[in-house]
């Protein structure tokens, strides 16, 4: 899978998400709850294209940029502040 390939994915899901959302007619309602099995499983599979797409998009371009954004913050070893040295203080 490539970029491009990711977008129709997750443009795809996105479209069967809508379809019973944007038809109801095509939709009637067939089952005891109310409930269309087409619309069901357009729903589903709506979502599972969706985490096809926006998961590849995410592990092959964000997490590399945000990895490479945390190497960039240098370690908290070098910035930590010295502890006084007790030799300095004095209780009067």
């Amino acid at each position: 899978m490539n970029l491009p390939n990711a977008f129709v994915f997750a443009s795809l899901g996105w479209i069967m998400e809508m379809i019973p959302k944007a038809f109801p007619s095509w939709f009637p309602h067939t089952g005891s709850d109310g409930a269309n099995s087409r619309a069901l499983w357009l729903a589903l599979m709506g979502v599972f294209q969706m985490a096809l797409g926006i998961g590849f998009i995410v592990r092959v371009h964000v997490v590399p940029v945000v990895v490479r954004l945390v190497a960039l913050v240098p370690s908290g070893e070098t910035a930590a502040l010295p502890l006084a040295s007790h030799r300095g203080i004095t209780l009067r």
